[in-house]
């Protein structure tokens, strides 16, 4: 099993946007590009933290042909089907998504998991994602700027 995490640098969503506007963020992967297998993940698309991811999914754009029934999954480091299931990428076409928005209190990413085998399918991964910190500093350090009494 192989982790293509170490190397992430997209730079599809900065880390301060300074405006709560939902965002779709995307990037493509060509697995023929790469030797993957059973078990393999991908981190795509970084997600700050204190985000909230309302919807992520792929975009077959390429079907495979590697013979191996391999699926792949859409989801997190901590849950790897975190939006989307094992989904097989025989046919090109947009893939359904879980109605599954999760918040993020530290950075992640959307991440790909391979099922069943290898895969060399080409599919758009993308991800909506708004921002639950406009104005602050990304960080959960912020201090008060409401007064109760």
């Amino acid at each position: 099993m192989t982790d293509y995490n170490s190397n992430i640098t997209s730079t599809n969503i900065p880390a301060k946007r300074g405006a709560s506007i939902p965002r779709v963020i995307s990037d493509v992967v060509d697995f023929s590009s790469t030797t993957n297998g059973n078990g393999d993940t991908f981190d795509v698309l970084p997600i700050p933290a204190n985000s909230l991811v309302l919807a992520a999914g792929v975009d077959v754009m390429t079907a495979d042909t590697a013979g191996n029934s391999g699926t792949i999954a859409v989801g997190d480091s901590v849950d790897g089907d975190q939006y989307v299931a094992a989904a097989t990428v025989a046919a090109a076409g947009q893939m359904t998504t879980v109605d599954a928005n999760y918040a993020y209190s530290s950075a992640d990413a959307v991440r790909l998991t391979i099922a069943t085998g290898a895969i060399n399918a080409k599919v758009r991964v993308w991800a909506c994602v708004i921002s639950l910190d406009d104005g602050g500093t990304l960080s959960d350090s912020d201090t008060q700027t409401s007064t109760y009494s």
